[in-house]
């Protein structure tokens, strides 16, 4: 009984043992600042968002989270007035009277708090607190951040950290080519409203990032376009909108995810997220969840740029743009659009400056535009 008491014994402790080892080699949980901050629109699911981020990097051991909110008290801003078809001129011009003397007076008002947004923001971009974080999470943010130095914030993130964009995070400092660049795009409108549900296309169904999504899937949510600063070089589209099977079919490329090595550091962004149904679903906790992993280097998948695959998907938009703005077989001209593609990747590429003549034309101005592309699509 003494032997195999011993054995027994042993066992466990070895067991033990392993555990130990296995505990000590797990990366700890990474600390992460979750930026909410809004100069701009401000969405309300950032309320819902703030909750899960916090509740995720729990369940999940994968990271904690210190948040960088608006300070309280902010009065409010008056509303500006709408006249009224019945209103005379002399009462429209004493309402417009009475919103601007509210207006100074709001400025007044507003400016202790705003002096307390720009220290609480200093202080968290200071170099000595950035250091204490892996990388940093805008969720929703807008408008013209009053980061001090974002230059130096930049850099940070290309030392090695990790940065995550949610949503809005693409409608943030507007005004800064280099932010841009950073996040891989910048806020033009969303076509796309949140109460519509549209189609969506996975690129690379084996990315960790997406492969919780089926590779064809439609989705209620807001989705955004991008200004001209966004250079398909640069990123690795994993999810766009499939614009044949979505309303309004606007003539161009509508990516939805992305990732990209920034230097040394990873940017992980994503559209989604303007409703709250979207921060408590399932499938999208997976993927933010797998985004951060992956920007924190946790996982590993390629960032490698595809823009070929951009490419293609922006001809397979105009396809369907074209074909619901004239009498085309959208079906036909896709598919002999999709050989060429087979054939030689490089051709979509090829085409990029004919399509992007199409993003400074109204719909009624199209047509020649729309002639071109298909001319290419079936030339012998």
């Amino acid at each position: 009984m003494r032997s195999v008491s011993l054995m027994v014994l042993g066992v466990i402790a070895g067991a033990l043992t392993a555990c130990a080892a296995t505990a000590a080699d797990a990366p700890k949980p990474a600390r992460l600042l979750v930026v909410t901050v809004t100069t701009g629109f401000r969405h309300a699911s950032i309320a819902t968002a703030e909750g899960v981020l916090e509740e995720l990097g729990r369940s999940s051991g994968l990271f904690h989270v210190d948040y960088l909110r608006m300070p309280p008290g902010r009065p409010a801003a008056p509303k500006a007035p709408k006249r009224g078809k019945d209103t005379t001129d002399a009462a429209w011009a004493a309402e417009e009277a009475t919103f601007k003397t509210a207006q100074e007076q709001f400025k007044k008002d507003d400016a202790p708090w705003q002096a307390t947004l720009r220290e609480q923001v200093a202080k968290a971009f200071a170099p000595e607190s950035l250091a204490l974080f892996d990388g940093v999470i805008f969720a929703s943010t807008t408008g013209e951040l009053p980061i001090p130095d974002l230059d130096a914030f930049l850099a940070w993130i290309k030392s090695g950290k990790a940065f995550i964009g949610f949503h809005a995070a693409t409608d943030t400092l507007k005004s800064s080519d280099a932010y841009c660049e950073m996040v891989g795009g910048y806020f033009a409108g969303h076509p796309w409203n949140a109460g519509g549900e549209h189609g969506f296309v996975v690129h690379d169904t084996g990315h960790p990032v997406v492969t919780m999504f089926p590779e064809r899937f439609r989705w209620k949510d807001e989705i955004y376009q991008y200004d001209p600063r966004y250079k398909p070089e640069n990123l690795r589209v994993l999810l766009s909108l499939d614009m044949a099977a979505s309303s309004p079919k606007e003539p161009w490329h509508v990516p939805v995810a992305w990732v990209r090595d920034y230097g040394q550091g990873r940017v992980f962004a994503t559209n989604f997220g303007h409703n709250d149904a979207t921060w408590n679903d399932p499938m999208f906790k997976q993927h933010m969840e797998q985004g951060i992993a992956w920007a924190l280097g946790r996982v590993t998948a390629s960032a490698t740029p595809n823009p070929e695959v951009q490419a293609a998907e922006y001809v397979r938009s105009v396809v369907a743009a074209a074909a619901a703005a004239g009498s085309l077989d959208a079906d036909a001209l896709r598919a002999k659009a999709d050989a060429r593609i087979a054939k030689n990747p490089a051709w979509a590429v090829g085409l990029r400056p004919m399509l992007l003549e199409l993003r400074g034309l109204k719909p009624e101005e199209r047509a020649a535009a729309y002639a071109k592309v298909v001319a290419e699509i079936e030339k012998p």
